[in-house]
């Protein structure tokens, strides 16, 4: 095996980044054809084609069917693009999240996590709406959908200016070595103990401003950053795999693109244990990003657009090149994914030559805690094994487009016509003007005449609307095709299973790297809960379903009917009541659902108190009126109020105090008889039944 083989298949202290630096290189070139496929999608997309004018007119000398004709856009792509970005964003959202336990001793476990992971997806994950959508936009624009998953813990310091009144408040010994004059060394230390930020230059500054004008500004750590961190990645510009690989994670190497200010990149030195000199010499001598490589996929072409130009500030972002690499150890063949932080321009010849001894890289390290590469990867299409050969949706929308912007053009190319036909006239006499209220002279009638306008043609309209049913039926936006909620289903549920694989990697990042425990709140439970993350090798199976017929309205409410119409069918209580309350509620609007509803054991003790409440006005002589819901736990709540042996002697004493009392009880009796008259209503008389058993379902 040679050397740079070696390299990118065992491990090492220090890694080699020159071979790092070609395989990614190499990997770029590789993927020349899938850049360009993605190139002409995001093209195609947005009607951008060579010679676009911004007046939507043909321009160009060799211009067909005449120079000025026509050429408006058809937005036949954007539009099915972004109608399955708005359901795949809707779903993923609304999905119905759970986790199944793989073994039997984690089935008490499982509720608490289900509950925990919806909290983690609306809450705890920050833009996991705003990444999901642009995943959705990968997904289908450019054919495949990269999420990195990762946990980001960062202390962030900001200066503030402190007085030695403030010092005094956190640490009174800070101030007592500061007055003294003759332990300077003695309050740096306090100092850098009450600010473990400090360094020993911030510190000697403090301390010459404090004793000079009372006040000092040093770096105090106001937000602590300890959470997960979701982030979707351009499959075409910001994360490359080897262009032969059909399973990402097992690939030998992949490498992820960023840009970082100089600010950022000096954080990292403090927050992310970068090499500081690496740092400095790449601030200095390799900051700066064309144009080009942040408008264009692969970095050497020009702008997307042919007549939009960006401009913006770029001299000071710097290229950053994270290097994932699953290697080996030489000794016990043991796994691991290392990351190695590197810039693709950085010499290490022309460094060492000019005698400075900078490392090349700013940080590698092995990725404690994963076994795969932190990245979840998913293709629209698997017609093939290799993960870049795969189909997008503007490829597939491509030619249906270009046909109707065709007849859209020929139509108002024909209106053009028909509105101002060609005027013939004698050769060399042309009319200096011509318009409505012109005079213009002639010697014979019928020198100037209209040549002949262009008769309409109906079938243009057919064959647009012809096309525009193709492309819904192509993707499963046709409401006349039996197929299309198929269709539509599949690929929902391809991007369901990447937000799945997304929250699964969420959790277990949770369990490796996350704090002991959490305290959330779910609907329908005002007090907060406190969940622990537990054993980090459990195992759960997260599934994420959702139907696409939820979003339409009329489909949705004949299900929720037919749901309820299956209570009267539940003759041994299966099912639960309360959590069909909440599904309805849910499905009518999820937000509101978290606002209205509370646990049944919580409503129980509401209602209980608000009738003995009532029930208190009515012993002193109040008439109440009967609450609008929860009449069977009131009535239960009444008769034992009734049965004390002191209000019996009441209700037997008192005839006003007896009809309030047996008036507020009719009215929750009559409540439940209004709701057994739905039932009623179908079958003509009360349901049959043997005493307290219902007999009218039984066949």
């Amino acid at each position: 095996m040679d050397t740079e083989q070696d390299s990118l298949t065992f491990s090492s202290s220090k890694p080699d980044v020159a071979a790092l630096r070609q395989a990614y290189e190499d990997t770029i070139t590789d993927l020349s054809s899938y850049f360009g496929k993605c190139q002409d999608s995001y093209n195609d997309r947005r009607n951008i084609w060579p010679g676009k004018s911004r007046d939507l007119r043909k321009n160009a000398p060799d211009a067909f069917p005449w120079k000025g004709s026509s050429d408006m856009e058809a937005h036949v792509i954007d539009e099915r693009v972004n109608a399955y970005v708005s359901l795949c964003t809707e779903a993923a959202l609304r999905a119905n999240i759970r986790a199944y336990p793989v073994e039997v001793n984690d089935i008490g476990r499982a509720g608490q996590i289900s509950a925990f992971l919806k909290w983690m997806v609306n809450s705890y994950i920050p833009r996991f709406k705003k990444e999901m959508e642009l995943a959705a936009n990968y997904f289908l624009e450019k054919g495949i959908a990269v999420t990195y998953v990762g946990w980001h813990k960062e202390d962030r310091t900001y200066l503030q200016k402190l007085s030695l009144e403030d010092l005094a408040k956190s640490d009174p010994a800070l101030v007592t070595g500061l007055l003294d004059g003759t332990q300077d060394d003695m309050f740096l230390d306090l100092l850098k103990q009450a600010f473990p930020s400090i360094s020993d230059k911030r510190g000697k500054k403090a301390l010459r401003d404090l004793k000079k004008t009372g006040f000092a500004e040093l770096p105090v750590v106001r937000r602590e950053v300890d959470g997960p961190m979701v982030e979707t990645l351009s499959p075409d510009g910001e994360f490359f795999f080897p262009g032969y690989v059909s399973d990402p994670q097992r690939a030998p190497y992949c490498f992820w693109r960023t840009y970082y200010t100089p600010q950022e990149v000096l954080n990292k030195v403090a927050t992310d244990g970068w090499d500081e000199a690496w740092v400095e010499y790449v601030i200095e001598h390799l900051a700066g990003v064309e144009q080009a490589d942040q408008t264009n996929n692969t970095g050497t072409g020009g702008n997307r657009s042919p007549y939009v130009t960006n401009t913006y500030e770029s001299e000071y972002l710097i290229e950053v090149i994270y290097g994932y690499q699953r290697l080996i150890d030489k000794e016990d063949n043991a796994e691991g994914i290392y990351c190695t932080v590197f810039h693709r321009d950085f010499d290490t010849k022309s460094i060492e030559e000019s005698g400075n001894s900078v490392q090349p890289y700013a940080k590698h390290e092995l990725l404690n805690g994963y076994e795969d590469y932190p990245i979840v990867v998913t293709r629209l299409s698997e017609g093939t094994k290799c993960l870049y050969d795969t189909q997008t949706m503007p490829e597939l929308l491509k030619g249906i487009q270009w046909q109707v912007k065709t007849e859209r053009d020929s139509r108002a190319d024909r209106n053009s016509m028909s509105t101002l036909p060609p005027l013939m006239h004698p050769v060399g006499n042309a009319p200096q003007d011509w318009g409505p209220g012109r005079k213009v002279p002639y010697r014979r009638g019928g020198e100037f005449h209209f040549g002949p306008a262009p008769a309409f043609d109906p079938g243009s309209n057919e064959m647009e609307t012809t096309m525009t049913k193709l492309a819904d039926s192509l993707v499963g936006l046709n409401s006349e095709d039996p197929l299309s909620a198929v269709k539509r289903q599949f690929i929902i549920d391809k991007f369901l299973g990447h937000v799945q694989a997304v929250i699964k990697m969420v959790y277990t990042c949770f369990q490796r790297f996350g704090p002991d425990s959490v305290a959330f709140r779910v609907m329908g439970v005002p007090e907060g809960q406190q969940f622990d993350k537990g054993n980090p090798e459990e195992d759960f199976d997260i599934m994420i379903g959702y139907d696409v017929l939820n979003t339409d309205p009329e489909m949705q409410e004949k299900k929720l009917q037919q749901l309820v119409s299956l209570v009267q069918l539940d003759r041994n209580g299966r099912i639960d009541m309360d959590k069909l309350l909440d599904v309805i509620a849910s499905s009518i609007d999820p937000m509101l659902a978290d606002a209205i509803l509370q646990p049944a054991e919580q409503a129980q003790q509401q209602t209980v108190k608000h009738v003995t409440d009532d029930l208190t006005n009515i012993f002193a002589g109040i008439e109440k009126p009967a609450r609008p819901n929860g009449a069977q736990v009131a009535m239960q709540v009444i008769q034992q109020y009734a049965q004390q042996p002191d209000i019996q002697q009441r209700i037997s004493s008192d005839e006003a105090f007896k009809e309030k009392l047996e008036k507020y009880y009719k009215q929750y009796e009559f409540q439940i008889q209004q709701a057994q008259n739905a039932q009623i209503g179908k079958i003509g008389t009360a349901p049959a039944s043997m005493g307290n058993v219902d007999t009218q379902s039984i066949q």
